[in-house]
């Protein structure tokens, strides 16, 4: 769970990325939230971002649409390094700013 607060404090403070919903236990949903796209725009944006970090394989986030709004889901099963968060919050921003 802390591991999740730090994820979710990673995104806080990113620019371009809210999050989706809370997060209470070790589940964290975030989008890619580029000013001047409609839901429908960054729903389409965010199936592309997971679609790409899939592909690519640097990091596997999986995905859900939480009250119609696509988002990453970050499921926190293992041990991970505060550098994995990082790059996960840095590869959706590329990839979003990419797409957008």
């Amino acid at each position: 769970m802390a591991q999740a607060r730090y994820l979710a404090g990673v995104v806080a403070r990113s620019p371009h990325l809210d999050l989706a919903g809370p997060v209470p236990l070790n589940v964290v949903c975030f989008r890619y939230a580029a000013a001047g796209l409609d839901d429908a725009q960054l729903n389409a944006v965010n199936h592309e971002i997971v679609a790409h970090l899939q592909e690519e394989g640097r990091v596997m986030p999986s995905a859900t649409t939480l009250h119609g709004r696509y988002a990453v889901r970050g499921a926190i099963t293992n041990h991970r390094r505060r550098a994995d968060f990082d790059l996960l919050v840095s590869e959706v921003q590329r990839i979003g700013a990419e797409l957008a």
